[in-house]
């Protein structure tokens, strides 16, 4: 009877250790619903052993050593619904919503929907859409670094002033930033968009405007009209010798008022008294005139159209366009593939033609 009551009393002290160990540690849900390997649950256990350490530090008001405990333990074995829970409210009270939210969800995805964390589940769904409320409706944040002095900055086209930090509350969403400054070129950016909660970091860069004089230019078209104007010129000239040589053809053959000389009229076998009536010398004398008259016009023609194109190449030169050193790709002007070359026909005569490729 005496031994019936000793293992009586002493299956009742264990069973109470038991229960007082049992309420200390988490509820081991991950070892009753999951196989761990043996190295999984080695870590689990550390984890357990370091979360009860942040337990302790929590409770005394420590929430710093708690804090870090938990991370501790949460990267020992990030498996453990408790341990997430446990960050998410250490990171609520030291106002980290961001992260609170992160490890509350992380809870609401480990924690299994069973009767022993449904309080639990029920207080983090609560809590969580009030975080997930509070954080949309904090204000963004502008910081504008390098902002001089003297610069006048617009908001959304309105004027505004940045907090000694260089810092501007605005309401979450995109935002249109202006800064101009006397003798420096502005700093627009027309679609600056912000979080709720969130700092974006604007460095401002205020430049010189840059003096187009010490800037190359691109002098393509110039060239173009110049050797254009050049070919036209030469052209010109060319036809002005040729129609010299006519001339003086001509005049070898026939005298100033039109009539063939007696060396024409004889290498025909015409007589010098019937100028009027040899068919080969006047044909031939027509047709000397009508190279002369050729030429004549295509020398003043040609002339004309390389003045021209030379004053078009004083203009060109005045008026080319600046390069800009900072782009890499240059956009091609529409004169960029014009092409000119000189021109001859078949009868000594020439021109010039010009081509464009698109």
């Amino acid at each position: 009877m005496r031994r019936m009551r000793v293992i009586v009393r002493l299956w009742m002290q264990l069973s109470l250790l038991a229960l007082l160990f049992a309420a200390v540690l988490p509820a081991p849900v991950l070892a009753q619903t999951t196989t761990l390997t043996a190295d999984q649950a080695r870590s689990r256990e550390e984890a357990i052993e370091i979360f009860n350490q942040g337990k302790a530090a929590f409770k005394a008001g420590d929430y710093d050593a708690a804090q870090q405990l938990f991370l501790k333990a949460w990267g020992k074995f990030d498996r453990e619904p408790l341990i997430a829970l446990a960050l998410a409210k250490a990171y609520d009270r030291a106002a980290n919503l961001e992260k609170a939210q992160i490890y509350y969800e992380a809870f609401l995805r480990l924690a299994p929907a069973e009767k022993d964390f449904a309080k639990d589940r029920e207080q983090t769904v609560k809590r969580l859409a009030e975080v997930k409320a509070l954080l949309a409706s904090r204000p963004g944040v502008l910081k504008f670094q390098g902002l001089p002095s003297g610069a006048h900055l617009l908001l959304d086209d309105q004027p505004a002033d940045p907090d000694t930090s260089g810092e501007i509350k605005v309401t979450a969403g995109t935002h249109a930033v202006r800064v101009t400054m006397e003798k420096r070129e502005p700093f627009v950016r027309p679609a600056v968009t912000v979080g709720a909660g969130e700092t974006k970091v604007i460095d401002v860069v205020l430049v010189a405007p840059v003096d187009s004089a010490t800037l190359p230019h691109d002098y393509t078209l110039t060239w173009i009209l110049g050797s254009t104007a050049a070919a036209a010129l030469l052209t010109g000239g060319i036809f002005g010798i040729l129609t010299l040589e006519r001339n003086d053809a001509y005049l070898k053959r026939f005298d100033p008022q039109g009539f063939a000389t007696a060396d024409t009229m004889a290498s025909y076998g015409c007589k010098l008294t019937d100028k009027d009536k040899c068919p080969q010398a006047l044909a031939e004398g027509q047709a000397l005139v009508n190279q002369i008259e050729f030429r004549r016009n295509a020398m003043f023609i040609s002339l004309g159209v390389g003045a021209a194109l030379g004053a078009a190449t004083l203009i060109a030169a005045v008026k080319a366009p600046t390069l800009d050193k900072s782009s890499t790709a240059q956009v091609k002007p529409w004169w960029h593939d014009l092409r000119a070359y000189p021109t001859l026909d078949g009868r000594g005569g020439g021109g010039a033609a010009v081509s464009l490729a698109f």
